[in-house]
This record gives structure tokens, sequence and C-alpha cells, in this order.
């Protein structure tokens, strides 16, 4: 798992790098956020919060269609290249772990999204952090839209740990959808996970 200076190191070619890999984890990574977009059904003035934003490559597309953007990250770097593409954004360099959103925790959306994140945290961070979000980020019929590497049943999980075993990083937390949105469900949070692309998905968290 990268850490923070990792990332630090991986922004100067991160969107190149995406765009050549068709391999596990970032296969169909571009479809994924296309669906994400359509799911956020974007305005003019819809304000989005974007939680680990990184270079931007999910909210420029937003921003373009006149998105209000706000992004939060712990990457330096990545934020310098998020400001090149979303140049009237807000943006905040945070932990969510230990700040959740910074400047923005009393802060309301019409959306709430994140790409690619999601695996850095473990199931008993993912949850706090989509309480905390529901009960104070989102503004009313709104809800918290994640896209990230993921399977649909334990099953498929287990399947796909063994098959890209010289990739799966242990240290990361994927996503397994009955497992997930059983254990939201628990919390009682409503949620639904949706199968992209061969090793990718998105949950839904909210109304």
């Amino acid at each position: 798992m990268l850490d923070k200076h990792g990332f630090n190191r991986w922004a100067g070619n991160y969107d190149e790098s995406i765009n050549k890999d068709d391999r596990f984890p970032f296969d169909g990574y571009y479809d994924v956020l296309s669906v994400v977009v359509s799911l956020v059904n974007p305005t003019e003035n819809l304000k989005v919060l974007d939680v680990g934003i990184g270079t931007g490559l999910l909210s420029e597309e937003l921003y373009k269609q006149g998105c209000i953007i706000h992004g939060v990250d712990f990457s330096e770097k990545m934020i310098e290249k998020a400001k090149l593409k979303i140049t009237d954004g807000k943006f905040e360099i945070c932990d969510v772990i230990k700040n959740h959103y910074g400047k923005f925790n009393s802060q309301k959306y019409d959306a709430v999204i994140s790409s690619y994140f999601f695996h850095h945290l473990n199931l008993t961070q993912k949850t706090e952090l989509i309480k905390r979000t529901l009960n104070e980020n989102l503004l009313p019929d709104s809800k918290i839209i994640i896209a990230d590497v993921g399977f649909t049943t334990e099953r498929e999980f287990d399947k796909a740990q063994i098959k890209h075993q010289n990739l799966w990083d242990e240290n990361e937390f994927y996503l397994c959808g009955e497992s997930i949105v059983t254990h939201l469900q628990s919390e009682k949070v409503k949620s639904e996970y949706n199968q992209i692309s061969s090793c990718a998905g998105i949950l839904v968290c909210g109304e």
C-alpha cells in the first residue's frame, strides 16, 4: 500500500499510467468513472465533494458540466494536479480518518463521491466515514457514490484473489459487494453494490 509520499511520487504520471493499464486492479477504470458521472447526474451548480480526489480525473468531467467541486486528499502533489483540471474547485489536504473532511466538515453536498480510494480504509473506517457523511454532509435525497476495486460475491472475491495473486495487495481492503452491503444494512445504512468491470464496482449509500 502506498503512503502519502508514495502517492506524491506517483502524481506526476498517474493519469498516463492508469490510461495504459488494462490489468487488475485498473481494468475498465474509465468505464467505472463514467457510471459514477451518470449516477451523479451533473447539473449547473450541483455541489459535489470528491473524497480522495487524486489528480481530479473523475471530478473534471463533473466540473465541465457545471458542478461545484470540493476535493480532499492526503497527497499535496495529487491536489496540485487536480487544481490544474478544476481551476475553480476548492481543496483540502487532510487525512479523512483523523480529520474527516477538514475545513469542509460543516459543508453539505448534493453528492459525495469517491473513486479508487476506499480500499485504503478497513471495514471499521469505511463504516464510520460513510455513517458520519450520511449524518453530517449530505443534503436531503442525496447519496454517497463509491467506485473501487471490488467483486459481487465472496466466491468471486476469493477467486480473484487467487487469479491476481501477483498484483493483489494484502494491505488493501477491496470491496466484496454482498459482505459490505450486509454489514452496512446491519448498521442501518441503506446501500447497494453493482459490478461494473471485471474487478471494480460501485457502492451507493443513502436514500
